[in-house]
């Protein structure tokens, strides 16, 4: 190679890592907010079970509980929240609850009772909702179109190394198994939501909404009929989270005959996947109509995966069935990543400007109301017991749910661009009278 070509080719190499990078100033401060933030709950992530029943006193059935009440507080505080990020600005709301995140998990030291680790767990999930809300109003600031939702899809690549990183780290933890260790692992995660809130700094302020006659209604996403819709469908076909991390499992150890080690090799073959192509995939997704097909399409690539992955229990070779289980996770991981992408780009671009942080958090309940309903509906569908056309027919019927209310995805969103536009025009809906009903 000649020293022109040998030139020429570093200089591409180094283009390419450039654009892979974040943007100086607020983006790269988010991202590395994100990290440091997210290794620490990665850190906990795989030992809060056992910290709970072994340290704290607490039985399994009591952390389920506890864990369930926690996150039905939070989905009823996500828009409240979020409105508050609007009403005093999102970036010190974000800051805000990270340092309440903090503060939470450092008083899980204190617990010893189910209630008091109710009350913790509460505060945490409120914390955690609102500055989610906060944080996409936060990133809606920083850029538009786009460039936004690059942003996003960079931030949940650095999201998925963090954990993938903090939960390697609490390993050691495991191994130790004593008090002490789970204690360091707590105190550990709560130093790093504070110090994911200093890279905020760098992000300017986001100015809060205007007061008084130009205020923007208040509980106009309640109203928002149309964007209710797109959460719906957007938060129904986000329950590939739950089969990847709950049904994935218990489906290889249980009904395949496929070695234990390759569910560890599948999740993390997802891991990798969606760090390494999240934002390529979100190329385009930055307007509504492009992000909607994204959706639609991500909804027959999950049926298509699950459909293999479930034939995985006809398969009595090892290898083969491993094999069959490595094609059904790809074709997993790209319809994750595919709804990602699109959720995100009609989650920011179908909400009006100044209403943010109340939008993302109402955008929230759909994944959130799914994260509550989907362990029971994908045991019962998905891991029946008896012949084992139940649970294949399980694993179909789920997907065809999915990809058919993703195929709505383009209508829904065309129906909420209309009313965003109407909205923006200053044209409104004629109330209905009585004539209307009759």
């Amino acid at each position: 190679m000649t020293e022109p070509t040998r030139a020429r080719t570093t200089g591409r190499g180094l283009t390419r890592i450039r654009h892979a990078l974040p943007d100086r100033g607020a983006p790269r401060a988010l991202v590395l907010s994100t990290f440091v933030g997210q290794t620490g709950s990665g850190l906990l992530l795989p030992v809060s079970a056992l910290f709970f029943t072994r340290s704290v006193g607490l039985s399994p059935s009591q952390v389920g509980v506890g864990l369930a009440a926690a996150g039905l507080v939070g989905l009823a505080a996500a828009v409240p929240a979020g409105r508050m990020a609007d009403r005093f600005g999102a970036r010190g709301t974000y800051a805000a609850a990270l340092l309440a995140q903090a503060l939470a998990t450092a008083s899980f030291a204190l617990v010893h009772s189910l209630w008091a680790f109710i009350a913790v767990s509460s505060v945490a999930a409120v914390a955690e909702r609102g500055g989610s809300a906060a944080r996409g109003a936060v990133i809606s600031s920083v850029g538009t179109g786009e460039a936004r939702v690059r942003l996003r899809a960079l931030l949940k690549s650095v999201t998925n190394a963090g954990l993938s990183i903090g939960s390697a780290l609490a390993a050691f933890a495991l191994a130790a198994d004593t008090r002490t260790g789970y204690l360091t692992v707590v105190f550990v995660n709560a130093a790093a939501y504070v110090l994911a809130a200093l890279p905020l700094r760098k992000v300017p302020p986001v100015p809060p909404a205007p007061t008084g006659p130009a205020a923007p209604p208040r509980r106009t996403v309640l109203r928002n009929r149309p964007y209710a819709l797109v959460t719906l469908v957007c938060g129904v076909t986000s329950i590939h989270y739950e089969v990847l991390s709950l049904a994935l499992p218990l489906w290889i150890a249980g009904h395949s005959s496929a070695p234990q080690w390759s569910i560890s090799v599948v999740i993390l073959a997802n891991t990798v996947l969606v760090v390494l192509f999240q934002v390529p995939f979100s190329r385009g997704t930055g307007d509504a109509v492009t992000a909607a097909r994204a959706v639609r399409r991500s909804g027959w690539v999950l049926c298509l995966g699950w459909a293999v992955i479930a034939c995985v229990v006809f398969v009595p070779a090892p290898l083969t069935a491993f094999a069959l289980l490595v094609v059904g996770m790809v074709l997993h991981t790209v319809g994750e990543l595919w709804h990602s992408a699109g959720s995100y780009g009609l989650s920011y671009e179908l909400a009006p400007d100044g209403s943010h942080g109340e939008y993302q958090g109402f955008f929230s309940l759909g994944r959130g109301v799914t994260g509550v309903l989907a362990p029971m509906v994908l045991t019962t569908l998905c891991l029946a017991s008896g012949p084992d056309w139940r649970p294949v027919g399980g694993w179909l019927l789920v997907g065809l749910v999915v990809a058919v209310t993703a195929a709505a995805a383009p209508r829904t969103a065309q129906r909420a661009g209309d009313t965003a536009a109407r909205a923006l025009a200053g044209v409104v809906p004629r109330p209905r009278t009585t004539q209307d009903l009759a």
